[in-house]
Parts: structure tokens; C-alpha cells; sequence
């Protein structure tokens, strides 16, 4: 590869710009020019550092064809040796659901593999939403977490492998170990095989092979598994566009526009930076995006704009100045363009929210504020249906191509979601956007946050004094029920055959037990997770005993992925846990002990009283 400058002049302006290209062959063996990455202007300094850059690699990448080592004086030639990793097959398993079976929630340990063998469901994951079919294929990182849905009336089956990447270290002598490592995404989105039914049956002979007998049955195994990976990856290579010199140029563009929109930001700036002519970037900007350069431009301040009108509350001028329109009058004249209303009628208008995540739904509902559209459990749903019914309320499951569509109609003024389950910039492209840190931001502090941005904040402070009453005297209650007693409280999650002991952190019903009705958790749970500022630890069955509670809230998500024999409740050490003797074991709703908005707070402080009041009239029995 070598860096390549060319100039041009237009309209008497000389421009020079940079790009990288490599030499390769083509099909009759002729030498050709490719373009690796525009880089656009470079200074003089610049320039000579990236030649500098590729002509390392180059000494490198000879090195190593011809066995020449680097000099006494240079860096070690093994340091720059890349290192080797080959993908492992850990596990295989054939998962049946049964026809309409509820939703299961699991979390994957390992890098994991979901073929569809037979059925149509759903999978949610990360916020998304995935219609399974035959010959699908869906790839999801070490701990992730999914739901399964079979949405129809004949059985849903999938074929799952767990694979770990392994990288060979390096050393002087080329040998060293493996060690587990990450690994890239084999396939980002979900992919449709070629040939499903040859794929399939690849799994089914890698499922049902015995690696016991000759020495070399393990290998031939991988091997086997290697022809499985190859049609996955050659269908993901197949599906993935080939980007054109064009939209790499435009690409590049759009990223630099969108880091740089508050600025004056010209054609002639952005051309000269990528290296092409004024005109002909006009030209490829309105073929690739529909649109010329500066109108877009003006669309991305005004949608930034309507996202500074609701959630920094600054007047006009503040807000037109931070998104790059030097004249308010002009700002103002703009947005009632491409809005329809001024700056200032936008403010106070009803707003069109979008929900992508049910505990903000939770909250808007509470202050009494309907979403246009939005995720929503269906005990949700069934809670708020007198407030529903009353609105013209779109109910969405994640997203898909189908609610993106629907949302992209709607013309949302502001998306609210959860800064860590999507991404934000596709998410920007259908509306403005208020990001929420959920996993950071005390459960309070979001409702409050919610209120302000949608002008509710004395229906939330109305909210908030009334749940502290009943707060109060739900711990009048359980202290009189107590009576002075020490009695300890834990939580514990199974999910996938793992066990997880809970603090007081955001999820489980562990801020409700533990900091707002202020019941004690065992010394363990104290020391090993709240004290640590930990959400949960993964624990044993040998490890169950020091865990042991009066008082124990089981979430358990049962699972298809785990062995029934080889339940928890069947290991000795469950059986000498203080609560599974005293049968005062709870089971307990898992998607309202999951949450933590105000109604799903409010109804785990139901719960936790009518379980552990003397006057409860029923208390789930241990299987012992």
C-alpha cells in the first residue's frame, strides 16, 4: 500500500488531497490501483507520518515473506507478529418450544449460535426484535441476555452452539499457549442460509457425534464444525454490501457533519477536506442521500434543535446559536419551515413520545402522560388499560423493521430509551432523542427527570409524597410483624442454570427490600455485593450455605437450556438453607420484581408484605 496525492484546480483554486491505495491483480493477471481509504487534506507533517506508517508494514510484511528478520536496532520482529486465533466449539444442544410456550428469558455464557431448525417465533434481545424462521442465524456475544417466543401453533426448534475464540500468544520462537479471548462479531445482523437444510444437517451430525473411540474423533469433530462456520460466514460475506468509492466519501462526510453541525460548516470546506471538487461532491451528496449538503444540513440543526427545546430548556436564541444558525430570525423562520410551528408554539404543543424501554413507559404513565408509541409489558398494559383506552396508544415489542417503520411515519418529537440496551445514533435517525443511564440513575431521579422534560413535575412530587406514606407504613408493619427479631432477607435469580445472589442495586426487588422498606440481608449479600457496589454475584451450590437467609425471594427462570434433573432444589446444600427449612421460600412474579418504576416498585412492596406478614394466606411451598 502507498499514500497517493492528487491536485486539481477549479475555478483558479488549486486542491490537493490524499488517499491510500494497494496494487492487486485482476482476473487476467494485470496489475491494478485500488483505493483503500480516503483520507482527504493532510498537511505536510501528516502525510509524511502515514508514509512512514505504510512503509513499516511494508518492511514487515516482507519480513515475514522472505524469513528476513528486523534489525538489532528495531523493534522485535515477534512483537509485531500477528497473533493466531481459531473459533472452538464448546457445546450443542437441540432446544424445543412447545407451540404458543410463554416467554423465556436466558442469558448465554459463551459466545453463542441460534440456528432456526423448524417453527416461527420471536427472540428479543438488546432492545431489538427478531422474527425466527427456517435457516435463520443469530449471533449474540458472551452474556447476552434474550427472550424466546414461540408466537405459533406447530413447535419452534433451534439448534444452539457455544463457541469460544482462543489466541495463540506470541513469542520470539513463534510458540506459545492459547488463552480464551473476545471474539468479533461473526455475524452482526441475523443472516438467512443459502442451503439451511445441508447447515442443518451439519448441526445434527455434530450434535449427535460420539468423540469417544479413536484419538482423532475431537478433530475430525472441529473439522466438522469448521464446514458449519464456513456456510454461516460465506452467507454473512454474501449479505454485506461492498461500499463504493462514493459512499466512502459520503460516509465520511455525513460522520464529519454530524460531529461538526454546530459549526459554519461549507460545501467548499468539506470538499477540500475529502479531497474532491466543490461540484462533484454536490454531486455524489444528492445521489447517495437524496438531498443536497446544505439541506441536510439544516434538517440535522433542526432536529437537534427540537431536542434542545425539550430537554435543556434554554430559550431560542441559546438554542440557534448551539446548533449553528447565527440569526435567530432565521433560525426561528427555518424550523417552522421543516416543523410546521415556531420555536416557541413547538414548546408548549402536546408532544408525540416514543418509549423503547416498559419502565419508562412506567413512568410517563404514572404522571398520566400517554406515549404515542412505546414498549410495554402486558401486566403493564392490563394496569393502565382504563388510562390506555382513553388514547390512541401504538404498542411496539422492540425494534424491527416493522416498528422503525412505524416510528420513521410518526415523526416522533422526542424517543426516550435506555442509553445502554440501544444505539443511540440509529435510534437519532428517527427523531430526537433522551437517553436515560438507567443502570446509574436512582429510580427517583429518572421519574423526576421524565416529569421535567415532559413539564409533570408536581404530579411527580404528588407521586412521590404519596409512595412515601405508604413506604412508612409498610415499615411499621414489618417492624411490628418482626418484632425486634434479626430475621435476614436475601434474593436470589436462577437464569440459565446460574445462580445469582442480589444486593440493592436497581434490579431483583433489591431496592425496594433493601433500601426502601430497609430489611436486612444476610452478613454475605452485606459484605461480598452492597458493600462492593455490585448489582449481583454469581454463586455455587457449594457456596449456597453462606448465602443462607430467614427469608429468600426466588426469581427463577426456568429454561430449556438447562438439565431438570439437575435442578438447584435438588442439591443438598439448598436443603440446609434456613428459609427452604422454615418454608419461607418465596417464588415471585420475575418481570415485576425485574423492574424498578413506579409500578413495579409499588407492586413488589405488595407482594413483599402479603409474603411476609404472619396474616398472609399463602406462601410458596419449597420443593424440598
Amino acid at each position: 500500500m502507498f499514500l497517493k496525492k492528487s491536485r486539481f484546480t477549479k475555478n483558479g483554486k488549486t486542491y490537493s488531497y490524499y488517499k491510500i491505495v494497494e496494487t492487486y491483480k485482476d482476473e487476467a493477471g494485470s496489475h491494478k490501483h485500488r483505493i483503500v481509504k480516503h483520507l482527504g487534506k493532510l498537511s505536510d507533517e501528516e502525510a509524511a507520518e502515514v508514509r512512514q506508517v505504510l512503509k513499516e508494514q511494508g518492511k514487515r510484511l516482507h519480513g515475514k515473506q522472505t524469513g528476513v528478520s528486523r534489525g538489532e536496532d528495531d523493534e522485535p520482529a515477534y512483537v509485531q507478529r500477528r497473533a493466531a486465533q481459531i473459533v472452538v466449539l464448546l457445546d450443542t444442544q437441540m432446544l424445543i418450544y412447545q407451540p404458543y410456550a410463554q416467554k423465556e428469558w436466558n442469558v448465554t455464557e459463551d459466545e453463542m449460535l441460534l440456528l432456526v431448525r423448524e417453527g416461527e417465533g420471536e427472540l428479543y434481545m438488546d432492545g431489538k426484535k427478531i422474527a425466527l424462521h427456517y435457516g435463520l442465524v443469530v449471533y449474540a456475544p458472551a452474556g447476552s441476555g434474550m427472550h424466546v417466543v414461540n408466537t405459533s401453533g406447530g413447535v419452534l426448534q433451534l439448534d444452539r452452539m457455544t463457541i469460544e475464540a482462543a489466541t495463540k500468544s506470541s513469542t520470539p520462537s513463534g510458540r506459545g499457549d492459547y488463552r480464551s479471548d473476545r471474539l468479533p462479531p461473526i455475524v452482526q445482523e441475523p443472516v438467512q442460509l443459502k442451503t439451511p437444510y445441508r447447515a442443518l444437517q451439519l448441526f445434527k451430525e455434530l450434535h449427535e457425534w460420539d468423540e469417544s473411540g479413536e484419538p482423532w474423533n475431537p478433530i475430525k469433530r472441529q473439522l466438522l464444525f469448521y464446514k458449519l462456520l464456513d456456510l454461516i460466514i460465506r452467507c454473512v460475506q454474501d449479505a454485506s454490501p461492498i461500499a463504493s468509492d462514493h459512499s466512502n466519501v459520503i460516509d465520511q462526510a455525513i460522520e464529519i457533519i454530524h460531529k461538526n453541525y454546530s459549526y459554519n460548516l461549507t460545501r467548499d470546506q468539506l470538499a477540500e477536506q475529502l479531497g474532491v471538487s466543490p461540484e462533484h461532491f454536490s454531486r455524489l451528496f444528492k445521489k447517495e442521500r437524496g438531498m443536497s449538503f446544505i439541506d441536510y444540513l439544516q434538517q440535522l440543526r433542526i432536529e437537534k434543535s427540537r431536542e434542545l427545546l425539550l430537554l435543556s430548556k434554554s430559550n431560542v436564541q441559546v438554542v440557534a446559536n448551539q446548533v449553528g444558525f447565527q440569526n435567530p430570525f432565521y433560525f426561528s423562520r427555518k424550523f417552522k419551515q421543516l416543523v410546521g410551528v415556531s420555536p416557541s408554539a413547538y414548546i408548549h404543543q402536546p408532544k408525540r413520545y416514543v418509549t423503547l424501554d416498559a419502565g419508562i413507559t412506567s413512568c410517563l404513565l404514572t404522571l398520566g402522560v400517554v406515549p404515542r408509541a412505546g414498549i410495554i409489558t402486558d401486566w403493564m398494559a392490563e394496569h393502565y388499560k382504563s388510562l390506555l383506552d382513553k388514547a390512541d396508544f401504538l404498542p411496539i415489542q422492540g425494534l424491527d423493521k416493522g416498528s422503525i417503520q412505524l416510528l420513521s411515519e410518526l415523526q416522533p418529537d422526542l424517543i426516550f430509551c435506555n442509553v445502554h440496551k440501544q444505539d443511540n445514533a440509529s435510534i437519532a435517525k428517527l427523531g430526537p432523542v433522551a437517553a436515560i443511564d438507567l443502570e446509574k440513575v436512582h429510580w427517583r431521579e429518572q421519574l423526576r427527570y421524565i416529569a421535567e422534560v415532559a413539564g409533570k413535575q408536581q404530579e411527580a412530587e404528588e407521586w412521590l409524597r404519596a409512595f412515601e406514606m405508604r413506604l412508612t407504613q409498610a415499615r411499621m408493619k414489618l417492624a411490628r410483624s418482626l418484632n425486634g427479631c434479626q430475621e435476614t432477607f436475601a434474593i436470589m435469580k436462577v437464569v440459565s442454570g446460574k445462580m445469582y445472589m442480589y444486593g440493592d442495586a436497581r434490579s431483583m426487588g433489591g431496592p425496594m427490600l433493601y433500601r426502601e422498606l430497609q430489611l436486612p440481608p444476610p452478613t454475605a449479600v452485606k459484605e461480598r455485593i452492597i458493600d462492593q457496589g455490585l448489582l449481583n454475584v454469581c454463586v455455587t451450590a457449594a457456596d449456597l450455605c453462606e448465602y443462607s437467609a430467614d427469608h429468600l425471594f426466588l426469581i427463577n427462570y426456568e429454561s430449556n437450556w438447562t438439565d431438570s434433573a439437575k435442578s438447584f432444589k435438588s442439591h443438598p446444600n439448598w436443603k440446609k438453607l434456613a428459609a427452604v427449612i422454615n418454608n419461607k421460600v418465596y417464588e415471585v412474579n420475575r418481570e415485576q420484581f425485574y423492574g424498578f418504576d413506579p409500578l413495579s416498585l409499588e407492586l413488589q412492596m405488595q407482594e413483599i408484605l402479603k409474603r411476609v406478614l404472619p396474616e398472609s394466606p399463602s406462601r410458596s411451598k419449597s420443593q424440598l
